[in-house]
C-alpha cells in the first residue's frame, strides 16, 4: 500500500478549503468513501490504495 505524503494531504485540504466543500462533497466528487477520506485527511492512515491516490490526484488536477 503506497504511503501518502503530508504534502499531498495538505494539498487536498487546501483545495477543499478553497472550494469550501465538506468531506461528504469531496467523497461524491472523487468516488472515495467519506470514511477513507476522513482517515487520510486526519492522518489516521498513512497509506492508501493506488486507485484511491489516483482518484485524489485526478481531483486535484481537475480543480487547479
Amino acid at each position: 500500500m503506497p504511503k501518502v505524503s503530508s504534502e499531498f494531504v495538505q494539498a487536498i485540504r487546501r483545495k477543499r478549503g478553497e472550494k469550501n466543500i465538506s468531506v461528504a462533497e469531496l467523497s461524491r466528487e472523487t468516488g472515495i468513501s467519506s470514511w477513507t477520506l476522513r482517515h487520510l485527511l486526519n492522518r489516521d492512515r498513512l497509506g492508501a490504495r493506488a486507485s484511491t491516490l489516483e482518484k485524489l490526484n485526478q481531483w486535484l488536477y481537475r480543480n487547479v
